[in-house]
C-alpha cells in the first residue's frame, strides 16, 4: 500500500508542478535544457493470470513496483556543448533485458552517460558517450530506445569533418552493455563522397559511401570449449545513394571479413548482407520496395555463450515488415528467422495513392497497400545435424484506406492477412508449422468542435490456427489540448485451436489444461500542458512482443497501474 500511495503521489506532484515547466533556463551567455521521463508500473495480484501460469509469484523477485527513469541535462554556448544523462531503474520494469542481465546484485540500477563537444562549420569533436551510425547501421549503430530498454552508447571519442564534396568521421570507444561497459573496444571510420557535386550535376544526387568497423575482444577464455579463438572482428560496407526525377535508389553491401559468432547455436562464420531500397514518386502516387539478403550479420557487443539478450548488439538489422499500431494486427509480429538459421532473404513493397479534390480541401482518400515476405536460407541445422533447404517463414498482405469525409468525420479501414511459421519462433525444426490470421479494423473519428472529439475503434481477428479468434475495441474522448480519456478491451473470444504451439495457457509438459477466454481491459487518461505530458492507466496486459523501429522485446503478462510522464524545459 505504501508503494501504491507513493505511485499516486508522484503523479499528483508532477501535475501541480507543470506551471513551471515552460520556463527557459539561462546560464550566463549559454542555455540549459532539461528533459525528464519516468515510466512506472504498480503490479497487482491477478489470480486468473497466476492460475494459468502467466504470472509466477515465485519469480517476482523485484516486488510490486517498477520504474524506469531518465534525466537529461544539456548546456550549450556557441559552438560548445556538454551534457549528462542519468538512467535509473528503481527497479526495472518487467520485460526489460536491463534487469534480467544486469551485472549488479541490487534490485536498483543506475547508469551515467556524459559528453562534451565542439562543432565548427566543417569539423567537430566529441568526447564521452557517442550515438551515431554508419549508413543503414548494418555494421555499426549506437543508439538509445527507451521503449525497448536499449542503450549501447559508445564511451570514447568521435571526430568528423567535411565540406560540400567529402565527409569523414572516425569513432573509437567502449560500448555500453546494460548497466556496465563492455571490455571490448570498437573502432571505425566512415567516408562519404558527393559525386554529383564533384561533377557539377545540379538536377539529382549521387553519393558514394564506405565504412570500416573493428571490434577488439578483450577476453575469449569463456569460449575455450568452442573452436573460436579469434580476438578481433573486421567489417566493411559500401553504399550508393541516387536520386533523380522522383526515382531513388539506395543500396548497401556489408560484410564481416573475419569470422564471428553471431549466435551460440551457430558455428563461427563470416557474414554479409545485401540491402536495396527503391523509391518512386509522381504527383499523388508513391511506391517503395526494399530487398534484403542477410547471413550471419547479427553482431554482438560481447561474444559470450548465453548471448546476453537482445541488447547485446552493436549493429542495427531491423525487421522489414509493416509496424502496426492496432493491437490485433500486432499480436504476432515477425521476429526474424536468422536467430536460429543464421540468415534470411526477403523484403517488402509499399504503394500509396492519394485522391483529392482541389475544390474540396477538407475531403480526401488515402490508399495504402503493403506486402512483405521472408524465407530462410539453405543451411546446416545444428540440432538435427542435417542440411535444410530454405523455406518461407513469413508472409503478410495489408491494405488500408483513409477517408476524410468533411472537417468533422474521418474513417479508416484496415485489412491484414498474416502467415508465419511458428516452428522458427521456437527452434529450427525440419518441418514447418504455418499459422494464419485475417484481421479487420474499423476506425472512426468525429470532431464535435475544435476542442472536443471522439474516436471509436473496432477490430476482429479470425483464425483457425494458433490462438483462435479475437475481438478488440477502443473508445477515446479528447478535450484538446489538455485531456484525453480512453477505455479498451481485447478478448480471445474463441477457444484455442492449436494447443501445442499457440495455447500458452496449457501445461507445457503434459499439453493438457483448460481453455481460458480472457479479457485484456484497459482504462486510462492523459494530461498535456506545454512540454509536460502524463498518462495514467489501469488494466490487464497480454503477454506478447513490443516492437520499436523493427526491433522487438517480449513483454510478460501483468495486471496493474501504469504511469508515464515526460517533461522538458
Amino acid at each position: 500500500m505504501k508503494k501504491f500511495l507513493l505511485f499516486l503521489g508522484v503523479a499528483l506532484c508532477a501535475t501541480f508542478c507543470v506551471n513551471e515547466a515552460s520556463a527557459q533556463i539561462k546560464a550566463g551567455e549559454g542555455q540549459v535544457s532539461i528533459a525528464l521521463e519516468s515510466n512506472n508500473s504498480y503490479y497487482m495480484e491477478d489470480k486468473t493470470l497466476e492460475k494459468i501460469g502467466l504470472v509466477k509469484p515465485a519469480e517476482r523477485t523485484r516486488g510490486d513496483f517498477g520504474s524506469n527513469d531518465y534525466v537529461k541535462v544539456d548546456y550549450s554556448l556557441g559552438k560548445f556543448s556538454a551534457g549528462v544523462q542519468v538512467d535509473a531503474y528503481l527497479p526495472g520494469l518487467y520485460g526489460y533485458d536491463m534487469y534480467t542481465y544486469q551485472q549488479r546484485d541490487t534490485k536498483m540500477t543506475g547508469f551515467l552517460t556524459k559528453y562534451i563537444q565542439w562543432e565548427d562549420e566543417n569539423w567537430g569533436i566529441r568526447l564521452g558517450d557517442i550515438y551515431d551510425q554508419f549508413g543503414n547501421g548494418l555494421v555499426f549503430r549506437s543508439y538509445e530506445d527507451r521503449a525497448l530498454g536499449f542503450n549501447n552508447s559508445l564511451a570514447g571519442a568521435k571526430i568528423h569533418f567535411g565540406d560540400k564534396y567529402v565527409k569523414y568521421k572516425f569513432i573509437a570507444g567502449v560500448p555500453r552493455l546494460y548497466d556496465v561497459r563492455s571490455g571490448n573496444w570498437v573502432l571505425g571510420g566512415d567516408l562519404s563522397l558527393s559525386v554529383a557535386d564533384m561533377i557539377g550535376w545540379q538536377n539529382g544526387m549521387l553519393v558514394l559511401e564506405g565504412s570500416y568497423v573493428a571490434r577488439l575482444d578483450s577476453d575469449m577464455s569463456n569460449l575455450s570449449y568452442i573452436d573460436f579463438s579469434q580476438d578481433y572482428l573486421d567489417m566493411v560496407s559500401g553504399r550508393l545513394n541516387f536520386e533523380y526525377a522522383g526515382v531513388s535508389i539506395r543500396g548497401e553491401y556489408a560484410a564481416k571479413i573475419s569470422e564471428d559468432l553471431p549466435n551460440p547455436m551457430l558455428k563461427p562464420a563470416k557474414g554479409n548482407v545485401i540491402y536495396l531500397d527503391l523509391g518512386y514518386n509522381y504527383k499523388r502516387f508513391s511506391a517503395s520496395a526494399t530487398f534484403r539478403r542477410m547471413e550471419n550479420m547479427t553482431t554482438p557487443i560481447d561474444v559470450v555463450p548465453m548471448g546476453i539478450g537482445g541488447g547485446n548488439v552493436m549493429n542495427y538489422v531491423p525487421l522489414l515488415t509493416r509496424q502496426h499500431t492496432y493491437s490485433l494486427a500486432n499480436l504476432n509480429p515477425y521476429r526474424g528467422s536468422s536467430v536460429h538459421t543464421g540468415g534470411e532473404v526477403g523484403g517488402q513493397i509499399d504503394l500509396y495513392y492519394s485522391l483529392r479534390n482541389p475544390k474540396a480541401r477538407g475531403k480526401y482518400w488515402n490508399f495504402h497497400l503493403n506486402f512483405s515476405m521472408f524465407n530462410t536460407l539453405d543451411h546446416f541445422n545444428q540440432i538435427y545435424e542435417m542440411d535444410l533447404e530454405g523455406r518461407n517463414v513469413w508472409l503478410d498482405l495489408n491494405f488500408d484506406v483513409e477517408r476524410q469525409w468533411n472537417k468533422q468525420l474521418k474513417t479508416t479501414f484496415l485489412y491484414s492477412f498474416q502467415r508465419w511459421d511458428e516452428e522458427i519462433n521456437h527452434f529450427d525444426a525440419p518441418e514447418a508449422h504455418y499459422c494464419r490470421s485475417h484481421i479487420f479494423v474499423g476506425d472512426v473519428t468525429y470532431k464535435f468542435n475544435k476542442k472536443h472529439s471522439m474516436r471509436f475503434e473496432a477490430q476482429y481477428l479470425a483464425s483457425n490456427d494458433y490462438e483462435g479468434d479475437w475481438v478488440a475495441a477502443t473508445i477515446e474522448y479528447n478535450l484538446a489540448p489538455k485531456f484525453s480519456f480512453y477505455v479498451s478491451d481485447m478478448w480471445n473470444c474463441e477457444k484455442m485451436q492449436d494447443g501445442l504451439y499457440g495455447n500458452y495457457f496449457m501445461d507445457l509438459e503434459t499439453y493438457e489444461g483448460d481453455h481460458y477466454l480472457l479479457h485484456y481491459y484497459q482504462v486510462g487518461a492523459s494530461f498535456t500542458h506545454n512540454s509536460f505530458r502524463a498518462q495514467l492507466s489501469y488494466g490487464r496486459n497480454r503477454a506478447g512482443y513490443v516492437c520499436s523501429g523493427g526491433v522487438c522485446r517480449f513483454q510478460p503478462a501483468y495486471t496493474g497501474f501504469n504511469l508515464a510522464m515526460t517533461l522538458s524545459f
